[in-house]
């Protein structure tokens, strides 16, 4: 018998399954094992001071330039401003047992056992590891995806969200139906504006979720913030539920690193004017106050890459978007494609077997919610390791036995986090209509 869990136990399953006397050919996979986003971000070198993370990040320039006419003072001399990013790694476990028999009926199986006991339990266990890793990758953490105003028609306290549906539908679950959460105002609405990033208003309570409708119920949410053209990301508050307690123990996702207040302990709030470089790009297809959420449009997708090329001298050298969300594009930019009839018969394919926009590549990934497309400059992405995945080696061993069983078992591990050193390079566009 044999389990493989990301991060609790459960109770054994059984191999009989894959111990059987004859097979036709290898384990057939039947899962997505796709991880394209955690495979974009590459390693980072970072000063680790013990447990904790640290970056400098350059945010501010000299203010002693000026021009000045002949024989008069010099300006002030000043400075280059620097803040340091501090965050800790996250710990991501994967644990798998095998018993005693399973191991020695795979062993006898000879050729007609296609893949042994070990074998199966661990290498598949890698694989589940990279998947909640991908997955976190895009959410991970307390910020699980943006609303942009009022839903229509579906009550005066439904708003329209764009992000991670299962995770908040956990988070109110747990905490019986009303989950306290805030929202933060990230919008820059005009081309090149800065946004507030302050949390709208106090905390207030999320009581339902609707991934078919697209929206959430959120009540007492002042409402002067977050109107048609704006995005608030949406941040779960609640302390003591226990699927939020988990949150806490993962990695600051992509929408943690573009919406939250703060990005690893440095305000970017516009109010104080702290460190306003860091603020990301976040836009919805609405354009105007009170205009109701419209379509995705390549004019919008424009004014999100100007918008970056404002704020940072940077574009994204790619798109992320969900693949159900690519007939949506396709639909954009069918007008545009020609047929050349002419001459002898051609193949007709009504596919595409690649996307772009404006030349920057759009990819397909599962992991990325539907409405939201992710402009990223992945050059400005680093996936900080403390430790690499690894089984954990117990004395010299992988394997440990269990006490009064007759059974083994052993566990991965992989100490990390990802941050953004360069969030005004980088742009959401969410909030169009399904």
């Amino acid at each position: 018998m044999a389990i493989a869990t990301i991060g609790t136990v459960s109770a054994p399953g059984s191999l009989s399954d894959i111990l059987k006397d004859y097979y036709i050919g290898p384990l057939q996979e039947q899962l997505n094992n796709e991880v394209m986003v955690l495979q974009m971000f590459e390693k980072a070198k970072i000063s680790w001071a013990g447990r904790q993370g640290v970056v400098p990040v350059h945010v501010g320039r000299n203010s002693g330039v000026a021009f000045k006419a002949e024989n008069t003072d010099l300006e002030a001399a000043g400075s280059q401003t620097v803040k340091r990013l501090t965050f800790e790694a996250a710990y991501l476990y994967g644990r798998f047992e095998v018993t005693g028999p399973a191991i020695a009926a795979a062993a006898k199986g000879g050729t007609a056992s296609f893949i042994g006991a070990l074998e199966m339990e661990m290498d598949k266990l890698k694989d589940d590891v990279r998947n909640q890793a991908d997955r976190t990758l895009t959410s991970g953490g307390r910020v699980v995806g943006f609303i942009c105003e009022r839903a229509d028609n579906a009550g005066a306290n439904a708003w329209n969200f764009r992000g991670d549906f299962s995770k908040i539908g956990t988070a109110v679950s747990d905490a019986a139906g009303t989950l306290g959460v805030r929202v933060v105002d990230c919008s820059n609405a005009q081309l090149g504006a800065l946004a507030s990033y302050e949390f709208v208003s106090a905390e207030v309570e999320c009581t339902a979720v609707s991934a078919v409708d697209g929206t959430i119920t959120i009540t007492d949410l002042d409402s002067s913030g977050i109107d048609a053209g704006y995005a608030g990301a949406v941040v779960i508050s609640d302390q003591g539920v226990a699927a939020v307690d988990a949150f806490d123990n993962q990695p600051t996702g992509i929408y943690g690193n573009l919406g939250y207040v703060s990005l690893f302990g440095v305000d970017r709030g516009s109010d104080d004017n702290t460190a306003t470089e860091l603020q990301s790009v976040v836009l919805t297809t609405s354009e105007t106050t009170g205009g109701g959420l419209v379509d995705l449009t390549l004019a919008r997708m424009q004014e999100t890459i100007d918008n970056v090329s404002m704020t940072s001298g940077m574009e994204p050298d790619v798109i992320l978007m969900n693949p159900i969300d690519r007939a949506k594009y396709i639909g954009l930019i069918t007008g545009t494609v020609q047929m050349n009839a002419q001459g002898s018969a051609q193949k007709g394919d009504g596919g595409f077997l690649g996307l772009s926009y404006a030349g920057i590549p759009i990819k397909a990934a599962r992991h990325v919610d539907r409405g939201i497309m992710l402009f990223l400059n992945t050059k400005c992405w680093k996936l900080a390791v403390l430790e690499d995945g690894k089984f954990a080696d117990l004395d010299g061993s992988v394997l440990a036995r269990k006490a009064d069983r007759d059974s083994w078992e052993g566990f991965y591990k992989w100490y990390y986090n990802h941050y953004c050193y360069r969030p005004n390079a980088q742009a959401v566009l969410t909030g169009w209509a399904y």
